[in-house]
């Protein structure tokens, strides 16, 4: 990738999803005018739809590749960055703002719009093309869930809530729906219907019809105006109108971009109610003084701060809602006439939660107003809790009901109980869920292995939201009855139950396999108190080892790391790779690919070899396993058979990549050995 496609990447990931949106509802909205805005204000001299064409492999079955494997090498570089297709998902948001009846297209015409964008003819990029770019839209969603919050709250609809005809093009057209002005309306819009005493939140279907009744529509963009007539459009505006209005805070206007925004969260510790404060943002002072007096002080090397100098939590202060403002820094929590608590692992006790965790026992507070929603929901979906707690408890707020331990052991139940009562209960969904991972369980030496668990004490799996019912399943390649239930009602799966043998296991559902390992023990080695070492000076090491102090330590020599090497026996094949090659591939013969990353230069090489020419080799060994070393220099490819065997590419690994990349490669040998890979691929590429 050029300069120019990176730079639209970095302005791009800047804009909405930089540190400055921590606590705050993100819509990736792109137009014109935007698009406009971008190019002067970042100094990007080639527009944005240009940039993102000239890397299109056009006629090809993935005209996307290009942008994908960019995609990955910055992966590699940075793991918890944005991902690097930005620019590309910008381009569909484009389409989507310009989806209008004209001369040539219906407004439903998106595909037409976004070749016709991207490509100059409306024909070239078709649905079938389109399927890419929906996961990338799932791995952002993804991304910016794991973030927490601290890069933005995410305003992308669950895949599940999308219709099946907009499955895939839904994701874009989301974020198109609510313009910078309608957004800056909102405020304006949630006081209006507070001033009537309104219980507050209001889910999104609530908002859209007061806004129907009360004529508001001329006040907020023709688009948003257009998708509110479109029956289709009504659950992604209810979802995006719904985050909103959870997150304001009382004020004339949402807090503000750039400035950080600290929730306020209810805590109930020893039989009391008491405010903390969390900060999503990654940098903060241990001590924030704010008006009026109040102030944060950060408990230990946590995202929580303790809060003195509010009122504590009460029936007013709950339904009124509460602001303080600071030097860049607003600490604020929603008026709320339900109060959700659960465990949290940090604090160690009860504290808000934006929303029901099936399979979890939860604290729920309502507000007379609200309590009869909460009474129908309990019924329709609760296991334990259905009815409430009548003793009277000092730390329970004035005329509030309690229910404990409200727990909801069927997520499917759950999720559709919400959306038949909404009320008061309408935004405290379970959180969307975008694809498969593992969560809990009994890591067993993370510093050795992040993904090693106590033998009985395995992790959960979390089911992606957008699955089909056909789907199955599989640990270790194998169906598991005894996780019928667990799967059926929606909840994390507990693969404690399977009693599995130690060593490496796998994960697979929808076509996606995680992995992770069990073991009885681990040792682990005590970190070292001092250091023995080889001193340097002047250039040269000393004869014999001593202790290493401070001084000495950073220049001093402390051994090689051999934590990589592999015995050389008859199986091992080494080779040797050229360092100025800008890529190397190695293509196993049973459909694994590997990309060889150039080794760092150790630091005496510069002392020992200063007249070493600069393309010199690396050692690459393969143990055990054939296939096709491959180098791309100056846009040629070469290539080097290593016991290549015979190729079966759909035996194991990802035989799309596989096959991508030996047709790229098939110029590389002439050997009959390597014309069998290509046709391989090519069969694969059918």
């Amino acid at each position: 990738m050029d300069h120019s496609y990176q730079g639209w990447q970095e302005a791009l990931a800047e804009e909405f999803f930089g540190r400055q949106h921590a606590g705050h509802p993100t819509l990736f909205y792109v137009d014109d005018d935007v698009e406009q805005e971008f190019r002067h204000g970042y100094g990007l001299e080639e527009p944005l739809a240009q940039c993102v064409g000239r890397f299109l492999r056009l006629g090809t079955t993935e005209p996307y590749s290009a942008l994908e494997d960019y995609r990955w090498r910055r992966r590699q570089q940075d793991k918890d960055g944005v991902p690097a297709f930005l620019p590309l998902l910008a381009c569909s948001v484009m389409a989507a703002s310009r989806m209008v009846n004209d001369r040539n297209h219906r407004a439903t015409a998106y595909h037409a719009r976004f070749s016709e964008l991207l490509t100059g003819d409306e024909k070239r990029l078709g649905s079938h093309h389109y399927e890419p770019i929906s996961r990338m839209w799932q791995v952002l969603a993804s991304w910016q869930h794991s973030q927490e919050g601290a890069r933005g709250l995410c305003t992308l609809p669950a895949p599940v809530d999308l219709p099946s005809n907009r499955s895939m093009i839904g994701f874009a057209q989301s974020q198109a729906l609510l313009s910078g002005a309608d957004r800056s309306f909102l405020p304006k819009f949630f006081r209006s219907l507070r001033e009537h005493g309104t219980t507050w939140p209001l889910p999104g279907e609530t908002l859209l019809a007061q806004i129907e009744i009360r004529g508001m529509e001329q006040h907020f963009s023709k688009g948003f105006r257009n998708a509110l007539r479109e029956e289709e459009f009504r659950p992604f505006l209810a979802r995006l109108l719904g985050n909103y209005a959870a997150s304001w805070d009382g004020s004339d206007e949402l807090v503000p971009t750039g400035v950080t925004r600290a929730e306020l969260l209810v805590r109930l510790d020893a039989g009391r109610l008491s405010w903390v404060a969390r900060l999503r943002s990654a940098e903060q002072d241990t001590r924030i003084e704010l008006n009026g007096a109040v102030v944060l002080e950060q408990l230990g090397d946590t995202a929580y701060y303790e809060v003195t100098g509010l009122p504590a939590p009460s029936a007013d202060t709950l339904t009124r809602g509460i602001r303080r403002d600071g030097d860049d820094l607003v600490l604020s929590r929603p008026s709320c006439s339900v109060l959700v608590l659960a465990r949290d692992d940090v604090l160690g006790v009860w504290a808000g939660t934006d929303g029901f965790r099936p399979g979890e026992a939860h604290v729920v507070l309502a507000a007379p107003t609200a309590q009869r929603d909460v009474q129908r929901l309990l019924d329709k979906a609760a296991t334990t809790g259905r009815s409430a707690d009548t003793g009277k408890l000092a730390w329970v707020p004035q005329d509030w009901s309690l229910h404990k331990p409200v727990t909801f052991d069927d997520a499917v139940t759950l999720r559709r109980a919400l959306r038949e009562v909404q009320g008061a209960v309408g935004l405290l969904q379970p959180p969307a869920q975008f694809k498969l991972r593992l969560e809990g369980g009994l890591k067993l030496a993370p510093s050795l292995d992040s993904q090693l668990y106590l033998r009985g004490g395995e992790p959960q799996v979390v089911l992606p939201d957008a699955t089909e019912g056909t789907d199955t399943l599989l640990v270790d390649g194998k169906k598991r009855p005894e996780l019928r239930r667990e799967i059926a009602a929606g909840r994390p799966v507990p693969l404690a139950l399977l009693r599995l043998e130690p060593g490496r296991h796998t994960v697979s559902y929808a076509g996606v396999e995680i992995g992770f390992a069990t073991a009885d023990q681990a040792v682990v080695e005590p970190k070292a108190t001092r250091v023995c070492g080889f001193t340097v000076v002047d250039g040269k090491a000393a004869p014999s080892p001593s202790l290493l102090d401070q001084q000495t330590l950073p220049t001093g020599i402390t051994g090689a790391d051999c934590t990589v090497a592999t015995p050389q026996d008859a199986a091992t094949v080494m080779e040797l790779c050229r360092r100025d090659a800008d890529e190397v591939l190695f293509a196993a013969a049973d459909g694994r690919l590997w990309t060889l990353d150039t080794p760092e230069r150790p630091d005496w090489w510069t002392e020992r070899l200063p007249d070493t020419p600069a393309p010199l080799r690396f050692e690459a060994s393969f143990h055990g396993i054939g296939g096709w070393l491959l180098e791309r220099r100056s846009g040629r490819w070469k290539g080097r058979p290593v016991n290549p065997g015979t190729p079966k590419p759909k035996s194991a690994g990802d035989p799309r990549a596989w096959a991508r990349a030996v047709l790229n490669a098939q110029q590389a040998s002439a050997e009959p050995s390597w014309a069998a890979y290509v046709q391989a691929a090519k069969e694969l590429d059918r």
